[in-house]
Formats: C-alpha cells, sequence, structure tokens
C-alpha cells in the first residue's frame, strides 16, 4: 500500500515539474501579432498620465500603444533587452520603453536625439510612463 501511495505521489510531481517547465518556456506572445489601440506621441501620453492617473490607466494600462517620441538614451538592461528613454520637447524624460530582445539588431541602428516610433504594451507610470515588449516600427 505504501509503495502504491509513494508511485502516485511520484508520478504527480513528475506532472507538475513538466506542467512547470512548459509554462517557463511557453513564447510569449508579441505586440507585434496584435492590433493598435492608440497611436500617441510620447509626451502627449506623458501629459495623459501626468494630468489624471486614473484616467489615463483606464484608456492606456494594458493597451498596445504606437509611441512616437524622441530618443534621449539607449541601453539594455539586466535581462538583455534594449531600453530606451523617451524625451519630451522640455528635454526630460517622458517614457521608458523595453523592447523585445529581438529588437537588439534594430535598435543599433538609432542614435540619441532621433525620432523613434514604438509598438508597445503600456504598462502605467512611475517617474515616466512604462512600456514593455515594444517593437520598433518602420518608417
Amino acid at each position: 500500500m505504501l509503495k502504491k501511495i509513494i508511485r502516485v505521489i511520484t508520478i504527480l510531481l513528475a506532472l507538475f515539474l513538466i506542467g512547470y517547465i512548459v509554462v517557463l518556456k511557453w513564447p510569449q506572445a508579441s505586440v507585434k501579432s496584435k492590433a493598435t489601440d492608440v497611436k500617441i506621441a510620447a509626451e502627449s501620453i506623458y501629459e495623459a498620465f501626468n494630468t489624471d492617473e486614473k484616467a489615463a490607466e483606464s484608456q492606456y494600462l494594458g493597451k498596445v500603444v504606437q509611441v512616437t517620441g524622441l530618443i534621449d538614451e539607449i541601453y539594455i538592461d539586466e535581462n538583455n533587452a534594449p531600453v530606451i528613454i523617451l524625451r519630451g520637447k522640455s528635454g526630460d524624460p517622458v517614457g521608458v520603453v523595453t523592447l523585445e530582445p529581438s529588437e537588439t539588431s534594430k535598435i543599433s541602428e538609432y542614435k540619441e536625439g532621433q525620432e523613434i516610433v514604438v509598438k508597445t504594451l503600456c504598462s502605467g507610470m512611475l517617474m515616466e510612463v512604462t512600456f514593455n515588449q515594444g517593437i520598433i516600427i518602420d518608417k
């Protein structure tokens, strides 16, 4: 009887471990295949969050947004994903876009001060508006 219980527990643990590994390795949905909900300038979405954060969250949070802005800085984060800091006309940062790692070669073609168009997922506002899973839109 004890051997059967141990065997069942072992099988359940193995199934759980396999399921856990499959979920971890499951590909993330890309914004590339999703429809754009909103097209907006980085400075405009920043102003919307800065003016009325609750209203901006209901309008943009979790939505696929096509953002246009000036590049203030480009760097690679700890997950080897390229990150763009967007600035407003005043020179202050207004958005932080974490791109998909597959965009590394594309971002190398851009320099600080250039305009860029990114399709990305809006994550809300900390100090700047944050965006994730971004892809660069070719003009």
